[in-house]
């Protein structure tokens, strides 16, 4: 069941559409902020993703601790939700780091679907495995 606007909230629980069938990533939401522009910028993190990353013995991460979105990127990605559970303390080194970003200019957030977000850091893995 997807939800044009619903309210979201820190804690939420979110399964969202994967690439493919054996795919199933939960987005689980850490904190909420407002955007400076409007809108609010959600602070994700994912679960049962399957990134394929050269780098890695086992071949690919299945978690990501980290991700900036809009709401948008839920209702793009077929969300539905699951449950409440508790924020992931694992994503504040990368929100430190995208915050740091943000502030001076450098950094976004995302509004494509998850499934394209995954594409884009398989790709950006993949690239930098071949660059090193």
């Amino acid at each position: 069941m997807t939800h044009a606007s619903p309210s979201y909230a820190v804690g939420q629980r979110w399964r969202c559409q994967g690439r493919s069938a054996s795919e199933t990533p939960v987005l689980t939401i850490n904190r909420i902020e407002a955007h400076p522009l409007g809108g609010d910028i959600l602070h994700v993190s994912v679960s049962g993703a399957r990134i394929r990353h050269p780098g890695l013995r086992e071949g690919f991460i299945t978690t990501f601790a980290h991700l900036p979105v809009i709401g948008q990127v839920l209702d793009r990605s077929g969300a539905e939700f699951v449950g409440e559970g508790t924020p992931d303390p694992a994503y504040l080194d990368g929100y430190n780091q995208w915050k740091q970003a943000f502030d001076a200019g450098q950094a976004g957030s995302y509004g494509i679907s998850l499934a394209e977000i995954l594409d884009l850091i398989e790709t950006m893995l993949a690239k930098r495995g071949t660059d090193g």
